[in-house]
């Protein structure tokens, strides 16, 4: 597998969250033939390293003072597996596509999993963020979590277990 690269928003995720304030995507190239989006989404963030999981349980603990929604990010109730990925709410589903997010008080966000054959027999998975903030509150967040979700979006890419799918 290749490491991550960040390529532009493909045009059809920008639809997904009109008036959104941010966007960006990357992707990574897998040998895998024939992997659909929401295995995918599933080897992406369904089982997260520790060190993301901790920055998610500080997030979790601020996010609680301020009301905002909190996230369990690799952590699926087994009675809302269809509706859920590692603890984000599925807004749609195709086999080409998987949208998560939800919105609330500060913003509202949508990750976009697509995964689409390549020349090479193997399959390209990119992933999207789009997000709108709805007031200083989510300005603030955004500026605050950027540098962190950059990281996390290519770490989480590379070092998925699509081998595990095939």
């Amino acid at each position: 597998m290749s490491a991550a690269v960040a390529v532009a928003p493909p045009p059809e995720s920008r639809r997904l969250l009109p008036g959104h304030d941010f966007a960006d995507a990357y992707q990574v190239a897998t040998s895998i033939s024939g992997l659909d989006a929401r295995q995918a989404a599933d080897a992406i963030i369904k089982h997260p390293p520790s060190w993301i999981k901790g920055l998610m349980t500080i997030r979790n603990r601020v996010v609680k003072l301020f009301r905002l929604r909190t996230v369990e990010m690799g952590v699926d109730d087994p009675k809302s597996a269809l509706r859920m990925v590692g603890g984000f709410p599925i807004v749609s589903q195709s086999s080409q596509e998987v949208i998560l997010g939800f919105d609330d008080k500060h913003l509202d966000f949508r990750i976009s999993i697509v995964a689409a054959p390549d020349r090479f027999g193997g399959t390209q998975v990119t992933v999207a963020t789009l997000v709108k903030t709805n007031n200083f509150l989510g300005r603030t967040y955004l500026a605050t979590i950027l540098p962190f979700h950059r990281i996390i979006v290519r770490h989480l890419l590379e070092r998925a277990s699509f081998e595990r799918l095939a």
